[in-house]
C-alpha cells in the first residue's frame, strides 16, 4: 500500500515490502534475457545453456577457410576420394610389380641362343656364313689396328695392298711382329693343275724380296712359283725359293722386280723351257691351246695400276682367257680377251717341262693361227 517517505514522496509499497523487495533471489529463469552489464549468455542451438551457463562447443560444427574449400571441391567427400586415390596408387604398383617379375622370370628361363661357330653372329645363321662374317668383322679390326699403327711400315706399299685388298688385310697386320722368314708349301697340288697363289701368302710374303717384303713386291717369283707347281706337280719352290734364285742371278729389278731375262736364262735352272713369242691375240691362243703356261709383264694401267707379273693359265670354251694375277683377287676372279692380254705387254713367255732337247737358249717366235 502506498507510503509516503521520509522526503514527503508517496511511494506504492511499504517499507516492510521494500525490504522484501532487496532481499529477493534472482530468479534463475530470467537470467538468460541478459545482465545488468549488457552481455547475453551463449545457448546451443536447442536453446540449453551448457554447464556454467555457456553453451557447449561440441554442438557446433567449427569449419576452418581451408578445409572447407576442400570439402566444397570434392562435394564434402575429401575422405573418400583420397581412399580412391590411394587405392589406384597401389593397383599401379602392383601392375608394375607384376610385370617386373614376369619379365625377369621369362629372362631366366629362356637362354639366349649363341652361334658356336662366332657369338657375334646370330644363332642359326650357317656355318658358312657365319665363317664370312668372321673374315669380314676380323678384316674391319684388323685395318683399325693397321691404321693406327701405320708408322710402323716402312713401305707405304704395305698400306695400301690393306686398303686394295680385303684379302691381303690379315697379312699386313701380322707382318710388323713377324719373323720375316719362309715356310713350306704345305699343301698338294697336281701336275697340270697350277695352284692360285698371291704375293701376301703369309709362308712367303714377309721374306725381304727387291728392297722391301715379297708381299708387294714379288709377282714375279709367285707367278713363276704357280707355274712350276702347276708343270711339275712339285711343291718344293715356293715364290720365297723362286726369290731368292731371282735375287742371286742380279735380276730382282724393274718397275716389276723382275727382269724378263730370269725367264730366258733360268728357266732351265727349275727344269723349265722358256719360249718368248711377239703379243698377239693369235700367238697367244695358239700357245694356251698347246697345253702350256704363259706368263706376261703387264704393263701400268693395263690390269693394274702397277706394272707387275701375272701367269695364263687356259682358255675358255669363248676363247676368253683365265688369269691367275698374284697382286689381285679381283683381276683374277674374272676372264680376259686374248686381244686385251696381248695388248697389255711387250713379250709373251711359255713354260713347259724341259726335254733332253730344249736348249738353254730361247727363241722368238711370231706364230700365227
Amino acid at each position: 500500500m502506498p507510503y509516503l517517505d521520509s522526503g514527503g514522496r508517496q511511494r506504492l509499497n511499504s517499507p516492510h515490502d521494500a525490504g522484501r523487495s532487496s532481499r529477493r533471489r534472482p530468479n534463475p529463469h530470467s537470467q538468460g534475457r541478459g545482465s545488468s552489464n549488457g552481455s547475453s549468455r551463449l545457448r546451443s542451438s536447442d536453446g540449453r545453456r551448457g554447464r556454467n551457463g555457456y553453451s557447449s562447443l561440441r554442438s557446433h560444427n567449427i569449419r576452418f577457410g581451408r578445409n572447407s574449400s576442400i570439402n566444397r571441391l570434392f562435394g564434402g567427400n575429401l575422405q573418400g576420394v583420397l581412399l580412391i586415390v590411394a587405392a589406384i596408387a597401389i593397383l599401379v604398383v602392383i601392375i608394375l610389380g607384376i610385370s617386373s617379375c614376369v619379365h625377369g622370370c621369362s629372362s631366366k628361363q629362356e637362354t639366349p641362343e649363341v652361334n658356336e661357330n662366332d657369338s657375334r653372329v646370330a644363332a642359326g645363321v650357317s656355318a658358312d656364313l657365319t665363317q664370312q662374317f668372321t673374315t669380314a668383322l676380323d678384316r674391319d679390326d684388323q685395318l683399325s689396328w693397321i691404321a693406327a699403327n701405320a708408322d710402323k711400315y716402312s713401305d707405304t706399299a704395305m698400306l695400301e695392298l690393306a686398303l686394295n685388298e680385303p684379302a691381303a688385310i690379315d697379312f699386313v697386320a701380322s707382318y710388323p711382329n713377324s719373323d720375316k722368314t719362309a715356310e713350306l708349301y704345305g699343301d698338294s697340288v697336281t701336275a697340270g693343275s697350277a695352284p692360285q697363289l698371291y704375293d701376301w701368302d703369309k709362308r712367303w710374303g714377309n721374306v725381304d724380296y727387291a728392297g722391301s717384303a715379297l708381299g708387294v713386291t714379288g709377282s714375279g717369283p709367285t707367278a713363276l712359283s704357280m707355274a712350276y707347281m702347276g708343270i711339275t706337280g712339285s711343291t718344293d719352290k715356293t715364290a720365297a725359293d723362286i726369290a731368292n734364285l731371282v735375287t742371286s742371278s742380279g735380276l730382282a729389278t724393274g718397275d716389276s722386280y723382275m727382269d724378263g731375262s730370269f725367264l730366258e736364262n733360268h728357266a732351265a735352272d727349275l727344269n723349265l723351257a722358256c719360249k718368248t713369242y711377239e703379243p698377239s691375240a693369235d700367238n697367244l691362243l695358239t700357245v694356251l691351246d698347246a697345253g702350256t703356261y704363259i706368263m706376261i709383264e703387264a704393263k701400268a694401267g693395263t690390269l693394274t695400276s702397277e706394272t707387275h707379273w701375272v701367269l695364263l693359265v687356259t682358255e675358255n670354251s669363248d676363247t676368253s682367257v683365265v688369269v691367275y694375277d698374284p697382286t689381285s683377287t679381283e683381276v683374277s676372279s674374272v676372264s680376259w680377251t686374248a686381244s686385251k692380254l696381248a695388248s697389255s705387254c711387250s713379250t709373251l713367255y711359255s713354260l713347259t717341262a724341259a726335254t733332253k732337247d730344249d736348249s738353254s737358249s730361247s727363241s722368238t717366235t711370231k706364230s700365227s693361227k
